[in-house]
């Protein structure tokens, strides 16, 4: 049975949204509850949505997107959420668009970006959230789930005690929701018609989204940090100065040869970020803070499992892992999205 989630005035709303409408889709329930409630809310909006090109060659009947075309969409976009989070009586002052790189969020991630590390643990200092809203780990849209392990590590660096309600967009959306915000009729349709304010994205994704203005708004609570997700057939221990990494070739489903496997763990304020290719007996380990190779991995395959065992610092016990692609093609969504590290 899923919690009915209560706000009260003394809560404090952070809304992370990796593009805009997101925090419509996803969110437009509980900023209206949140509003309601007398709740202060703030709302980050990570990117433009720029990078977003078959919906802008359907809308605007162009093959070729350009650096200047690519411009004027995010400025699109930006303007749609603009309007959606009016809609939603979200005083636009209360919303911050960083217009950091549409699906370059794992990049940032990856590479430790300190500038984008700053902006977000600026924000959670300034703003001091007791709800992080943010995309879950598991969403396969790899700007979502890096997302949520940039927003958990500026809130951690703040020193925000905060509880997490994360939400998918992308994969395990509803299924597993242990906790609802309970809507009006009236918010469900204000909820319908701001996620319609985003037109850009009608043209090709109308019925899936607007599938998202129901009754109730669906979340699941994640404990920090959070606990490994059998639906991800990925384990990853930690022991006797090792990380090893199992993946199941059967839950997989598919091969890994053309695949990496990414690493992210804290130590402090440092960051372990690594890349390794899932190829070869001992593929390179790449630290992508440096991009300088600091070893090599082991590499086994087993009747159903890949195995990959490397060096592990003992004070960085907790992180996640994932699977996907070094680079993004043309095909946008991860398999599965991270795993935690226990």
């Amino acid at each position: 049975m899923r919690e009915t989630l209560s706000l009260a005035a003394s809560d404090r709303l952070l809304i992370i949204a990796p593009h805009p409408d997101d925090e419509s889709i996803a969110a437009g329930g509980v900023l209206q509850v949140a509003k309601a409630a007398g709740a202060a809310v703030r709302v980050l909006v990570l990117t433009d949505g720029d990078n977003n090109p078959w919906p802008q060659r359907w809308v605007e009947k162009r093959w070729r997107i350009d650096a200047a075309a690519r411009a004027r969409w995010g400025a699109r976009r930006r303007v749609e959420a603009e309007a959606a989070l009016r809609l939603l009586g979200i005083d636009l002052g209360d919303v911050r668009f960083l217009a950091l790189p549409d699906m370059g969020i794992t990049d940032l991630l990856m590479r430790d970006d300190a500038a984008v590390a700053s902006v977000l643990r600026s924000e959670a200092a300034s703003f001091k959230p007791t709800l992080l809203v943010a995309p879950a780990p598991s969403d396969r849209h790899p700007d979502h789930s890096a997302a949520f392990l940039l927003a958990t590590r500026a809130c951690a660096q703040a020193r925000a005690d905060v509880r997490v309600l994360a939400f998918a967009v992308h994969g395990d959306a509803v299924e597993d929701a242990d906790v609802a915000i309970a809507l009006t009729p009236e918010q469900q349709r204000v909820k319908y018609e701001a996620i319609r304010a985003h037109a850009s994205q009608m043209r090709l994704s109308q019925s899936r989204f607007l599938k998202f203005a129901q009754a109730q708004e669906a979340y699941r609570w994640l404990a920090q940090p959070p606990a490994p997700d059998p639906a991800i057939p990925i384990g990853a221990q930690v022991g006797d100065g090792k990380l090893t990494v199992t993946i199941d070739s059967r839950g997989w489903r598919g091969s890994v040869r053309d695949l990496h496997l990414f690493v992210a763990a804290d130590v402090e304020d440092s960051a372990v970020r690594r890349i390794i290719a899932l190829h070869g007996d001992a593929p390179a380990i790449v630290d992508r803070v440096s991009n300088a190779m600091v070893g090599a991995a082991r590499l086994q395959h087993r009747e159903r499992h890949v195995v990959v065992t490397l060096p592990w610092n003992a004070a960085s016990r907790h992180g996640f892992v994932k699977v996907a692609r070094a680079r993004q093609g043309i095909w946008v969504f991860d398999r599965f999205g991270w795993q935690s590290v226990r």
